[in-house]
């Protein structure tokens, strides 16, 4: 029974977690670019020039866009620019993700974005700066390296203190009395 609760606890959370981005999705794609071109044949679409692309709380920014269909669906999006910039906010917290590459590489269907390039990437205050990020937003986890031939070889990693505002508050518990003595209280 405590396995069987467990379970449906686990449940519960991953489809949280999931949703908690995932409302974006249902929205509309709107975009603003200063030239656009459909090619046919590929089935995909470029926008060219101060490209600002807009799905709910995703707001992307770059110069260039490229996106690609399957299924008569969005399914990527490539982005680059100077840098380029993806933006999403959370439907359960107040907080934002912010990431910044010279490529930015947003698969729809994975839920994850790809930074190259002088990539970074913040949110709730912690900073990730590396060549490049990989970013799964389903479930915020994230792998970030370095280039061995370029000038960022390492990774950069800032994680704000907790302050006193943001710590968890814990529960106080009481010592209870010893069980010899309640015996001896309760004669």
């Amino acid at each position: 029974m405590l396995f069987r609760r467990l379970c449906v606890a686990l449940l519960f959370a991953h489809c949280c977690v999931s949703q908690a981005i995932s409302p974006d999705h249902n929205k509309s794609i709107e975009i603003d670019a200063d030239s656009a071109e459909f090619i046919e044949s590929s089935g995909l679409t470029k926008y060219r020039g101060n490209v600002i692309i807009r799905q709910g709380s995703i707001i992307i920014a770059a110069d260039e866009v490229t996106i690609y269909y399957q299924n008569n669906k969005v399914s990527r999006i490539f982005c680059t620019g100077s840098p380029a910039s993806y933006t999403q906010g959370s439907a359960i917290d107040q907080t934002r993700i912010l990431a910044r590459a010279e490529t930015i590489e947003y698969q729809l269907t994975d839920d994850t974005i790809n930074l190259k390039t002088n990539a970074s990437l913040t949110r709730n205050g912690t900073f990730i700066k590396g060549d490049s990020i990989n970013y799964d937003l389903a479930d915020g986890t994230w792998k970030a390296k370095g280039d061995d031939l370029g000038g960022q070889k390492r990774i950069q990693l800032v994680i704000p203190p907790f302050t006193q505002s943001t710590r968890p508050v814990l529960p106080v518990f009481e010592p209870e009395e010893n069980t010899e003595q309640q015996v001896e209280k309760d004669k």
